[in-house]
């Protein structure tokens, strides 16, 4: 089986792994944006480019004869790469341009969410001047602000948590309307987010363990947003603060959202569909849906497969999924992204890295190589989500116990990490705090 691959973080490192495991019967054509070490290692054939270029992608996959291509970041979603490999007869992980607005274009999704499934939308108004963002704020209370288009998880302010007061709320929208001449703003939600990933062909919807990820800097959910300082899932696939009406609405609301996208566009949805929800007191609210495996919740989710993932990617291209093709492992998963002291600002800076991969093997975790380059010997991070590491084990406070007193031995000097994520009393605070907004309504 000849795998095309598109992109060069860490969610794709972790794709390639999984669907790589039966070297002897499968390759791995990979394009990127830049060399990854990881992926280069197992990858037969590797191209850098520009991952809008239609033509040179579609060449290279045409040239090394792939079977179908997992499309793994969204940049090349939004702008057509799909389409243009299926019209070249090449399958595709991956939904076409028309499908990926349900990420690419917020108001789209909202005003899809409410015309066509009719629940799990907050709040919400597109604006294009102050006025009409003082008047929503001043109706519905605090908010959240958020570009139209993509923003990478790192694009949202939320008043109480950025800002206080309207003025400052309202300065922040200038400065966006100023940039693109409309923003959005949504109704801020208190409760517990958790990711609800699934393999989506045809109609057939399997959802993924849930997770929940860690978008803020530091402990504590201190600093500014990032794509994602780690992730966790628990053995029995649900989270502890989450009810079981909570999962089934969350599925629900999915497979409603993929019929009616479906419908609406006329086209049918072949890939991943990660929704990003809020579990509240008034039952469970759609944050924003991702047309493609969340990051860093890919790293678990591929951790924890054990499936043949080459034949899963690959039905799911042909349109050809069925339930048993998809079995996760019973068990816990911890994944930390250790990240350089600015992130996530924008340091340019390349950083040596000094890690011992051969111990982080024998302590029985995993690495997974993102925004880092192979220098001769040495490997240097590019300034964002440098690398990984993931754990599997029956209970989520014995991989991060184990896995804080691992990095406490080797993490590099210009790397740092959350050292919260997966703690024991960090979930049990999350369940308190559920416990109480539910007894509140």
């Amino acid at each position: 089986m000849r795998i095309g691959l598109i992109g060069s973080g860490g969610r794709e490192h972790a794709i390639a792994k999984a669907v790589m495991r039966n070297r002897s019967r499968d390759s791995l054509h990979v394009y990127g944006s830049h060399l990854n070490p990881g992926i280069q290692r197992i990858a037969e054939s590797y191209a850098t480019g520009d991952l809008c270029d239609h033509k040179t992608i579609d060449d290279f996959f045409s040239t090394n004869r792939v079977d179908f291509v997992i499309i793994g970041t969204e940049t090349p979603l939004i702008c057509g790469v799909s389409d243009q490999l299926r019209k070249q007869g090449i399958g595709v992980v991956g939904p076409s341009k028309a499908l990926a607005k349900l990420e690419g274009d917020k108001t789209f999704m909202r005003d899809l969410l409410r015309r066509r499934v009719g629940k799990g939308s907050p709040a919400w108004q597109k604006v294009t001047n102050l006025t009409s963002a003082r008047n929503f704020i001043n109706e519905t209370g605090q908010v959240a602000i958020k570009p139209v288009g993509l923003t990478g998880g790192k694009g949202v302010w939320v008043m109480g948590v950025h800002f206080q007061s309207i003025d400052d709320a309202l300065e922040k929208i200038q400065q966006e309307l100023e940039l693109n001449g409309v923003v959005l703003l949504e109704e801020r939600l208190i409760g517990e987010e958790f990711s609800r990933m699934a393999f989506v062909s045809d109609g057939k919807v399997i959802p993924m363990p849930v997770a929940q990820d860690f978008k803020y800097a530091f402990d504590g959910d201190q600093g500014g947003m990032t794509g994602g300082m780690g992730s966790y899932t628990m053995a029995d696939g649900s989270m502890p603060f989450l009810n079981d009406e909570d999962l089934q609405e969350a599925d629900s609301i999915i497979n409603l959202t993929i019929n009616a996208i479906e419908d609406e566009v006329g086209e049918k949805y072949r890939g991943f569909l990660y929704g990003q929800f809020m579990a509240t007191a008034k039952g469970v609210k759609v944050i924003e849906y991702n047309v493609r495996l969340g990051d860093p919740e890919a790293i678990n989710m591929m951790a924890l497969l054990e499936s043949d993932v080459a034949e899963l990617m690959q039905a799911i291209a042909e349109g050809q999924l069925d339930d048993h093709m998809a079995r996760f492992a019973k068990k816990s998963s911890l994944c930390k992204y250790l990240v350089p002291a600015s992130y996530p600002g924008n340091s340019k800076e390349q950083v040596e890295i000094n890690i011992d991969m051969d111990e982080i093997e024998r302590e029985g975790f995993s690495i997974i190589l993102a925004s880092v380059i192979q220098n001769g010997a040495i490997l240097e991070s590019l300034g964002s989500r440098t690398l990984a590491l993931i754990g599997l084990g029956e209970r989520i406070s014995d991989i991060s116990g184990k896995m804080e007193t691992l990095l406490e031995k080797i993490e590099p000097t210009a790397l740092r990490h959350r050292k919260d994520i997966g703690d024991e009393l960090v979930i049990e605070k999350k369940v308190q705090k559920m416990l109480e907004l539910r007894q509140q309504v």
